[in-house]
């Protein structure tokens, strides 16, 4: 039994059912870090024993973590506790910057780099015509080496043909951006939406093809020496939505 566990964890009389309480322990044994992750939580029988309740009730108590994201349940292993990389909005970063405040190893694998002809949607964020042949880069990106995100990058190397020239497997674009080419970074626009994966997408981030994904599309905009604003970059990328979540801090419009 871990330290902080208790064979008096539940209130029986609050009117919160006993397996909603089992499953907030082990959020709160996660979020401190008892529970790390890769680790595996208690057996259904150790809890079962442990906490004299039925397995009726640890199912239910780990089907709410599974559903929150914090655990994965595999047959003949257990339930395993999986990372998470947390996307704080407003804020303007790149994914190597989130996943280092988080105290995580960043990652990334070149898969593809080609010059080819902008979709609509890429043509339209880069301000470019339909079909004018740009750099596209795929890369996947991973935390602690495990695969987060497939990131699709269409750089607009028409206005910035400096782009071609720099080192695309990099752990981060946007350093590369301020720090080789001296661009300055003004702002993003980003959609996320909810969405399944597919084969390609599933393949390359190791996930059943249909589970559950976010489609981020951001297209980032560096300053000019007039006060303008150019699109350098449009990506798409397709996060595990099992192991990344968005978290937002909004504020009420004062009347």
């Amino acid at each position: 039994m871990r330290e902080g566990m208790s064979t008096d964890l539940f209130n029986r009389e609050n009117g919160i059912p006993v397996y909603r309480q089992l499953a907030e322990f082990f959020k709160t044994q996660i979020s401190s870090g008892v529970y790390r992750p890769g680790d595996v939580l208690p057996s259904e029988s150790d809890c079962m024993r442990e906490y004299t309740i039925s397995r009726t009730t640890v199912r239910l108590a780990f089907g709410l973590l599974s559903n929150a994201g914090l655990v994965r349940r595999e047959p003949g292993i257990g339930t395993t506790v999986i990372s998470q990389v947390l996307s704080k909005l407003p804020m303007l970063s790149s994914f190597t910057e989130e996943v280092t405040r988080l105290g995580r190893t960043p990652g990334v694998v070149l898969v593809a780099r080609a010059e080819e002809g902008l979709p609509l949607n890429a043509a339209n964020a880069l301000d470019l015509p339909v079909g004018q042949k740009v750099l596209k880069v795929i890369r996947l990106r991973t935390a602690d080496a495990e695969p987060i995100g497939l990131a699709v990058s269409w750089l607009n190397t028409a206005r910035q043909p400096e782009l071609r020239n720099m080192d695309h497997a990099v752990l981060s674009l946007y350093r590369a951006f301020e720090s080789d080419l001296g661009l300055t970074i003004w702002n993003a626009h980003e959609n996320i939406r909810a969405d399944l994966a597919g084969d390609y997408e599933a393949r390359k981030l190791k996930i059943k093809p249909g589970s559950p994904v976010l489609r981020m599309t951001r297209t980032t905009y560096v300053r000019n020496e007039d006060e303008s604003r150019t699109p350098i970059e449009y990506v798409e990328v397709v996060f595990n939505a099992s192991v990344y979540s968005v978290d937002v801090e909004l504020y009420r419009q004062s009347k």
